[in-house]
Parts: C-alpha cells; sequence; structure tokens
C-alpha cells in the first residue's frame, strides 16, 4: 500500500455551528463529527496513520473520546493527536513534525468533511503522484462578482475558470515539508495548503471532488449531513 499519512486539522472553534464546542466533537447520530471522517478515512482503505490536530486543552480529551469509538468505527486506521496552533497553517505544521517518513505522501483534510469518500481520494493521489501536489475541488455552479468595498460590482470572472476547493489536498511529503519551511521564512496569510505549496513555486493540479463534499460549518449542514448519512446507510442495508 502507498506510504499515504494524513493530517486533520480540527482545532477550530467552530462559532458560526453555534453549539460553544470544537464542531468536531459535534454529533451526527450520536456519534462525534470527528469519528465520522475518521471512519470515512478508514473505509478508503488508502491510509498507513492519521494524523489528527485539536486545540492544545482538548488534546487529551479528544484523544480518550477518539479511542473510545476506534474498534467500532476505523479499527484499522492508526491516529495520534497534536496540538495545533493559532491559525490552521500553525495547526498543520504542528502536525508535519510528527510525519517522520521522508517518502510517500500526505493528505491534509479537514476534520469537518466526513463525506468526501474514496473515490476522491483515489483521484487526488493519482494526480498527486503525477504532479507532486494536487486537491480536490468542484466546477463552480454560480456566476460569481468581484465587489469593491462599496458593495459595486467590479468584475465578472469566467465560470469555466472556477472551481470551488476541498479537501484532500495531497502533497509529496518532503515537498509539503519544504514549502512549510518556506512559508516559516517568508511569512504570508494563507487560507489552504495548496497556497503553501504554491507559494513556495510549485504547480498544483486539480482532481474532480464531489458537491457532497461539504465542509460541516452551519447548522443546515448539520442537517445536510444527517440526510446524507441516513442515505448511505439505507444504500447499504
Amino acid at each position: 500500500m502507498e506510504n499515504l499519512i494524513a493530517i486533520i486539522p480540527a482545532a477550530g472553534a467552530g462559532k458560526r455551528l453555534g453549539l460553544g464546542i470544537n464542531k468536531a466533537f459535534a454529533k451526527i447520530n450520536s456519534v462525534p463529527l470527528l469519528v465520522h471522517c475518521l471512519k470515512m478515512l478508514a473505509d478508503t482503505k488508502l491510509l498507513t496513520r492519521a494524523i489528527v490536530v485539536l486545540a492544545p486543552d482538548e488534546v487529551e480529551e479528544g484523544r480518550v473520546l477518539l479511542e473510545s469509538y476506534q474498534q467500532d468505527f476505523f479499527a484499522a486506521l492508526p491516529f495520534v493527536v497534536v496540538a495545533g496552533g493559532k491559525e490552521r497553517q500553525d495547526s498543520v505544521n504542528n502536525a508535519l513534525a510528527a510525519v517522520t517518513e521522508t517518502e510517500g505522501y500526505v493528505a491534509v483534510h479537514d476534520g469537518a468533511r466526513p463525506f468526501a469518500g474514496k473515490d476522491v481520494f483515489i483521484r487526488t493521489l493519482q494526480a498527486a503522484k503525477e504532479y507532486g501536489a494536487a486537491i480536490a475541488a468542484v466546477p463552480v455552479k454560480d456566476t460569481i462578482k468581484i465587489i469593491n468595498e462599496a458593495g459595486e460590482v467590479t468584475a465578472t470572472p469566467q465560470r469555466s475558470t472556477l472551481y470551488a476547493v476541498q479537501t484532500p489536498q495531497i502533497f509529496e511529503v518532503n515537498l509539503l515539508k519544504a514549502a512549510y519551511e518556506h512559508l516559516a521564512h517568508k511569512p504570508a496569510q494563507v487560507t489552504d495548503d495548496a497556497s503553501v505549496v504554491e507559494q513556495f513555486g510549485h504547480k498544483v493540479v486539480v482532481a474532480l471532488g464531489r458537491y457532497e463534499n461539504i465542509k460541516i460549518t452551519t447548522p443546515e449542514d448539520l442537517l445536510f449531513a444527517e440526510n446524507l448519512l441516513a442515505q448511505q446507510e439505507n444504500t447499504n442495508e
């Protein structure tokens, strides 16, 4: 099996969900969101291990929680929990410190995306093998407008060139480490790991994601997730 390590950032407060807790611990059908995500990762049968990133004060609680679900939901996926940092890029960098392998690939995948699925991982991994860096994304369905501070439209990008970026984002181990080292010397605001690699000067390619691969962010997303899980369970019966 290809050496593929998952880094799962899940240190965010999840304020937009309005539950007053880390959304990674929010329950969907009585099971924490992060557990659903790890089960999905384990079901791909592509990963060698997972590094979960939680807020520093949640590391021990999270480790115990995940251990309690592991046997029933992701028994075949070894995991460790590490402390995150102030920003997402700090959290991923902390997780990279726990990656001792010098060969293979790292898949950074949001802890709040439990519906990526095996096919998306396969497509993204295959693209990463060819180009060194690949991200899952889907074509934008809506027309996008660029506006100024006054709310005036300043441009309308051609929709066919626009993609909504998802995770997994998969990179050669050494490439991602080198890109983060470069970021440490030339700090910049980045919103995803592909941006870190792009600033390092390496090309990133897109692999087709899936529209169901949403990031659980709002209460409406939780309802969507519950319905989608129910459909999957009915399909598997």
